[in-house]
């Protein structure tokens, strides 16, 4: 049976912890609000975001969404940002394998694409599948467009870095590996029940053990 990783894309190839951070507490601090610090980040980010601004003292009854979206993004795309360290040695390694590759991300499509390419990561993958808004809700939808668009009989992973990826791999039949390198902490995770391994080259190295296990 074919495999097919499906990849998820913000803290689990792209590094961008500390460029969210950073974004993070440029627009708390448009609000008056106070900074966050990465370790309060990651032991309290998730998806849908809302929850999250409105943890952190966003009022979004007075504060326009679109506008606190928006301003992320702008404030983001202005911090540097790298792939995970093993990112592209991971890629390789499953594309080495016979391993099909897919990203499914909660990232605009658009900005999806861009970012893939600019950091040299579309050509090992058949599908790049985002949304089309910036609101940082749910990819499940398209986690399901994502599946109905490859072989029928291919085997799925997923590899993401949040309960979210969790949650979206389980409802689209995948079996889920969750590297602890992203966007929320180990603790969390291990919580999953999922399999925790600390990069992507790891959880790549974690398939091929089990393909060859009897």
């Amino acid at each position: 049976m074919d495999i097919t990783i499906i990849w998820d894309w913000n803290g689990t190839l792209l590094d961008d912890v500390d460029a969210a951070v950073a974004a993070l507490s440029r627009m708390l601090a448009k609000h008056g609000l106070p900074p966050v610090t990465r370790e309060f980040y990651r032991a309290n980010f998730g998806f849908p975001v809302r929850p999250f601004y409105q943890q952190v003292g966003i009022d979004l009854d007075r504060v326009d969404w679109d506008e606190i979206c928006t301003d992320f993004h702008a404030f983001i795309a202005a911090e540097p940002q790298g792939l995970q360290p093993t990112s592209l040695e991971a890629l390789e390694a499953a594309r080495a394998g016979g391993f099909n590759q897919c990203i499914l991300s909660a990232l605009r499509e658009d900005l999806l694409q861009r970012d893939t390419a600019r950091f040299g990561v579309a050509p090992f993958l058949t599908h790049i599948f985002g949304v089309d808004n910036l609101d940082g809700a749910t990819k499940l939808s398209r986690g399901h467009d994502l599946v109905a668009a490859l072989p029928a009989q291919t085997k799925l992973y997923f590899i993401g870095d949040t309960l979210h990826d969790a949650e979206v791999g389980a409802a689209i039949g995948a079996e889920v590996i969750l590297v602890d390198c992203g966007h929320q902490t180990a603790e969390r995770l291990r919580a999953t029940g999922c399999p925790v391994v600390p990069t992507p080259l790891a959880a790549v190295k974690y398939i091929q053990t089990e393909r060859i296990m009897p």
